[in-house]
């Protein structure tokens, strides 16, 4: 993969250090710092009279720190007033002067034109509040004038008015999305050149509502390779289509691993959700006296049985009937309901010493919570699958996914799925964070039904080397986040039957999305658009639901 992710099919995240090099790399070419803030200003202003509903007669109040993020709400107040809003501009008390020569500029033009300014203590109700205190690259908690600024956005959100934040909601940390006590909740927020970690990294993406980027004109690059991070575009996620000839070994072939006596519904889903992403075959090996409970679930899976020890589970002996399951298979999935015991240990250690594409979840990865060595170093790809309690196990306690995952990625060669909202699928050399979350996969048994649908994008594409293993994990990461929308309607409940059921139409709603949409240099996109969300508003929510949406 090299150095960075490759830009096609990828919309790069931008951490903090990127923002300002695009900012000081337009300032070198001749930009002038207020004609950057003035674009930032107009984003900010026309998301603030779509999230408003109208113009003429919308109250906002624009609350302003002392750094260019505020500069850009200074900027903006004027341009709404000329559009017909009642405007104010709260200046929380102890504010420092603006610190740039800019943000002064834009300050001093409106309150020179008698535009208005008031502690942010005021009681002036608003409709709108654009949270101007804190950009990119702020961190640790909230203190001072800024807190109490924070704390009049939440107060005038409480009492009815819809938040936009500029760059970033207050309190929510650009590069990590990690969020601190009053933290800001937008209903929108508007960045400026390409979204941020924080802006699709949970905690933070649920504070930031619908995220717009724009555009600050081709002087202000944004420079894809200069990021390891990013997020798979429509494009990057929309499944192959799949000549008339085509047949089924070359659709890849898929050996799942997994169930033991009372927990063959674990071997089933996984299966089945090989078979949903568009495996060829798939082939169960499943203790023996649960052989007959995984074949009844799925007829399309050829289902075989090992040996058992006397509780139901895998024995050791298995690992002598291994060497024929694995003679054409292009994927292994491994350990779903496979167990603890002695038998799984030898199952696994034996599939990890084989030359083949091994993706390993749940009791595989538990088997390893004490020694990750036996998983570092391997030819083939390997494929790991924890949720949040099983990535601090294999990380020795460390639960933060955006520094744990890429960590053990690297350390072991493979690519890591951190499951959870705002999954992190980290490579060697890169990360995609998939930020369609939703409630409904919070629920026993779907991760079982991802490791199949992992195991089924990397049968059919077996040839995939450096950063295609992380696109193609990523979009079956992509698929099961949007089965999940579509099992679990407006209400988000489901169960894994009903998600894996649905990742069919999951796929079908990814093929028809609209392609990544071209504002030009100043214009503006929803992510929601960037993604193709807008295709399956039918049957997916948005990105992150919030009160009405705004245009782009």
């Amino acid at each position: 993969m090299g150095a960075h992710l490759s830009a096609d099919g990828v919309v790069p995240l931008v951490d903090a250090a990127g923002a300002r090099a695009a900012d000081a790399a337009a300032i070198a070419a001749g930009v002038a710092p207020g004609d950057l803030m003035r674009r930032a200003a107009g984003h900010l202003a026309r998301t603030a009279l779509a999230v408003g509903g109208r113009a003429y007669g919308l109250r906002v109040d624009v609350v302003v720190g002392p750094g260019d993020n505020g500069g850009d709400g200074w900027a903006a107040a004027p341009l709404l007033a000329a559009a017909g809003a009642d405007v104010r501009v709260l200046v929380p008390a102890g504010t420092p002067a603006p610190r740039s020569a800019a943000a002064a500029a834009a300050s001093a033009a409106w309150t020179t034109s008698g535009g208005r300014v008031a502690d942010a203590a005021a009681d002036r109700p608003a409709d709108v509040v654009l949270d101007c205190l804190l950009g990119t690259g702020a961190a640790g908690p909230l203190r001072g004038s800024v807190a109490a600024g924070a704390a009049a956005v939440v107060a005038a959100r409480t009492a009815g008015a819809r938040v936009v934040a500029a760059d970033l909601p207050t309190g929510v940390a650009s590069d990590t999305g990690a969020t601190v006590a009053g933290a800001v909740l937008a209903d929108a927020t508007v960045t400026f050149g390409a979204p941020r970690p924080g802006h699709v990294l949970h905690p933070g993406a649920a504070h930031v509502g619908r995220l717009h980027v724009g555009r600050l004109g081709p002087a202000h690059p944004v420079d894809p390779s200069g990021t390891t991070w990013g997020v798979l575009d429509a494009d990057g996620a929309r499944p192959s289509p799949l000549p008339v000839d085509t047949e089924k070994r070359r659709r890849g072939t898929v050996l799942v691993v997994a169930g033991r006596a009372g927990a063959s519904g674990a071997a089933a889903l996984a299966a089945h959700g090989a078979l949903a992403a568009g495996a060829g075959l798939v082939r169960v090996a499943v203790p023996a006296p649960v052989r007959a409970e995984v074949a009844a679930h799925h007829p399309a899976a050829m289902v075989v049985g090992l040996p058992a020890d006397a509780d139901g589970a895998v024995h050791a002996d298995a690992v002598h009937a291994l060497p024929p399951l694995l003679a054409d298979v292009d994927v292994v999935v491994a350990g779903p309901g496979l167990g603890l015991g002695a038998g799984a240990a030898a199952v696994v250690a034996a599939l990890l010493a084989h030359d083949v594409a091994l993706v390993l979840d749940a009791d595989a990865l538990n088997l390893h919570r004490d020694a990750v060595a036996p998983l570092r170093g391997r030819r083939a790809t390997l494929v790991l699958t924890p949720h949040a309690r099983e990535l601090a196990r294999l990380t020795g306690g460390d639960a933060d996914r955006a520094v744990a995952a890429p960590a053990l990625a690297r350390d072991l060669g493979a690519v890591v799925v951190a499951k959870g909202p705002g999954a992190v699928v980290a490579g060697p050399d890169g990360v995609l964070v998939e930020p369609l979350g939703t409630s409904a996969l919070a629920t026993g048994g779907t991760g079982d039904v991802l490791a199949g649908m992992v195991g089924a994008v990397l049968a059919a594409a077996p040839d995939a080397g450096g950063d295609g293993v992380l696109r193609a994990v990523a979009r079956a990461v992509r698929w099961h986040a949007v089965a999940g929308r579509v099992a679990g309607g407006a209400v988000g409940r489901t169960d894994a039957a009903v998600v894996v059921a649905a990742v069919p139409a999951a796929l079908d709603a990814c093929a028809a999305a609209p392609g990544p949409l071209d504002r030009g240099p100043a214009g503006r996109v929803a992510m929601d658009e960037l993604l193709g969300v807008a295709a399956t508003a039918a049957t997916a929510a948005p990105v992150v639901p919030t009160r009405p949406a705004v245009s782009a």
